[in-house]
């Protein structure tokens, strides 16, 4: 565990806000998928849970001196970011994983064969289109799907996962988590459009149409 740190008297009046906003709601908001985050990172829940309250007690002292110059969830996960790595190296567990594969599984296009090629007259659009099991007025989302949404979120390379986490669950904007991630553009999209392909795909193979 993290001991708390003991910041001095006069850093008492704003360490409960960040960029206007109180701790506790920032904790309540973000804890948990900041934890997700983590464990992207490091090998155990444990170890997540501990760059966690890490990051938490450097927000704390680090909260006067929030100039607004990224967003706060920005801020956030680049520090939790900051932590985890110490962890890791700490454990020596440093993985090295390069965004884009030049080969494998990874640089295969997970939609390839799913939409129309370019010069075709709908090219861009599907050719196969998603199941619609997955539709709302089709189907309620059951706790099964879930846990089939996590199980296959869990088992994307690193990098897709963290993307996936920072758009899709905290909503973080292209660019916001292209910084966070140390990402052109670019290579953000490229990644983002494997990551999502790559849970469809995972997903409609446990529910065919």
């Amino acid at each position: 565990m993290v001991t708390p740190v003991v910041l001095p008297p006069e850093d008492t009046a704003c360490r409960h806000l960040v960029g206007g906003i109180p701790l506790a709601v920032l904790v309540r908001d973000f804890h948990r998928p900041m934890v997700n985050f983590a464990r992207t990172m490091v090998d155990s829940p444990v170890l997540a849970e501990e760059a966690v309250q890490e990051a938490w007690v450097q927000v704390m002292q680090s909260s006067c001196s929030f100039q607004g110059r990224s967003s706060v969830s920005t801020w956030l996960f680049g520090i939790v970011r900051n932590t985890a790595s110490r962890h890791r190296r700490r454990e020596s567990r440093i993985r090295d994983h390069e965004v884009l594969a030049s080969a494998g599984a990874e640089a295969t296009d997970p939609l390839s064969g799913r939409m129309h090629p370019a010069g075709h007259p709908d090219a861009g659009h599907w050719s196969a289109p998603p199941s619609r099991r997955f539709l709302p007025e089709d189907q309620t989302m059951t706790q099964e799907i879930v846990g089939h949404v996590r199980a296959a979120l869990d088992a994307l390379p690193q990098r897709q996962r963290q993307l996936v986490i920072l758009r899709d669950v905290v909503g973080m904007s292209a660019e916001e988590a292209a910084r966070t991630l140390d990402l052109s553009a670019e290579a953000q999209r490229a990644l983002l459009y494997r990551a999502r392909g790559n849970l469809r795909n995972a997903l409609e193979k446990r529910y065919p149409r």
